[in-house]
């Protein structure tokens, strides 16, 4: 190999980080209650059943809730950032599905079954 092709390989391999980097975004969804919902989980509608904003920065993914609760997702698959997090006395799991056309959110409670959902606004 000459020279050249080691520069060039070099800056390729330096370039594809950043090329991998997902671009950064900023979603609004309104989540509603599954119909099925049990009585538990209907409590906690007026947490979930208001504006929530997914923010993607420096590829840092978070939503934000009302009260300034603020969860932090983990990268899962390309577009599509999850993670576990506990409110109050329920063990909720969010996913947010920026590969979907429409985007959505989605917010499950492990244990009773819960579900919230939402498509981008």
């Amino acid at each position: 190999m000459t020279i050249a092709k080691y520069v060039a390989l070099a800056v390729v391999a330096l370039a594809l980080p950043s090329a991998v980097q997902a671009q950064d975004a900023e979603a609004k969804f309104w989540l509603k209650a599954a119909p099925n919902n049990i009585q538990g989980c209907i409590a906690a509608d007026p947490q979930f059943t208001r504006e929530h904003t997914f923010t993607l920065k420096g590829g840092l993914a978070e939503v934000s809730m009302p009260g300034n609760i603020h969860v932090k997702l983990k990268l899962t698959q390309p577009n599509i950032y999850a993670d576990d997090f506990v409110l109050g006395r329920l063990n909720l799991h969010m996913i947010a599905d920026l590969a979907a056309t429409p985007k959505t959110l989605t917010v499950t409670e492990k244990s009773l079954g819960c579900k919230w959902s939402a498509i981008k606004q």
